[in-house]
């Protein structure tokens, strides 16, 4: 057993996060040359992780032996849990499936499985907002009344939620008012939106309050050199 699970596990404030955390799909990026060019662009930390990828594993810990970036890691389930900087606990607010659903059979598994490894791991309340693959696989609905999220997001922070995630996952920027009520009506939460917006779209997410945008893998996949990509995402919100 290392030091670290010994020790056991260590919940993290969201203020870990940084303001841009580029989400990458190890199924489509597992070069870590490829990893060490985002540090040297000045990224400090990436998100990984994806629905159904097989090589999460395999991919962070060479990402971690052989770059300076930090992992923060996004599981799908208990058996993409594996050694990282800090993980992510996905609970899926508005989902059916037993492995995202709070106290669902593998949600409670994957818990353990991060208890094991004694990572450092942050609490989130996710809202998956799209109809996309995260919402096929999560079996999520959509809460369309803002109303209606606002008081989802409100019961998650009764409970104990600091952070709050909203997946659009597509072409659909996200409503700025939206983040600016959320801040309104609680002032302490740490939001966090992921969304196929431009590096313009997501300094104005910024400005409305969000904490932290999360780029979505599919746009450095699509992207005809995702490094000049990222770059221009590091000099509009990083720099």
């Amino acid at each position: 057993m290392s030091e670290r699970a010994r020790l056991g596990p260590r919940s993290a404030p969201p203020s870990r996060l940084p303001r841009l955390l580029p989400l990458i799909d190890p199924d489509c990026f597992d070069d870590p040359a490829f990893f060490r060019e985002l540090a040297a662009i000045g990224y400090r930390c990436v998100l990984l992780g994806g629905t159904g990828t097989e090589q999460l594993g395999r991919v962070a810990e060479r990402v971690r032996r052989e770059t300076t970036l930090e992992i923060v890691l996004y599981p799908s389930g208990p058996s993409a849990v594996c050694e990282a900087d800090l993980v992510i606990m996905p609970d899926v607010m508005n989902s059916g499936a037993a492995h995202a659903r709070p106290f669902g059979p593998a949600a409670v598994e994957t818990a353990a499985e991060i208890a094991r490894t004694g990572a450092a791991f942050l609490p989130v309340a996710y809202f998956i907002q799209s109809d996309s693959t995260a919402c096929r696989y999560f079996r999520a609905s959509p809460i369309e009344a803002v109303p209606t999220l606002i008081d989802h997001c409100r019961y998650a922070a009764m409970v104990g939620y600091r952070c709050f995630a909203f997946d659009y996952e597509g072409p659909v920027v996200a409503d700025a008012t939206v983040a600016r009520r959320l801040k309104q009506e609680l002032p302490d939460c740490w939001l966090v939106v992921s969304d196929e917006v431009s590096p313009q779209g997501a300094r104005q997410l910024l400005e409305s309050g969000v904490d932290t945008v999360v780029l979505p893998s599919d746009i450095l996949e699509e992207a005809s050199d995702p490094l000049v990509l990222a770059t221009t995402y590091q000099r509009e919100l990083l720099s």
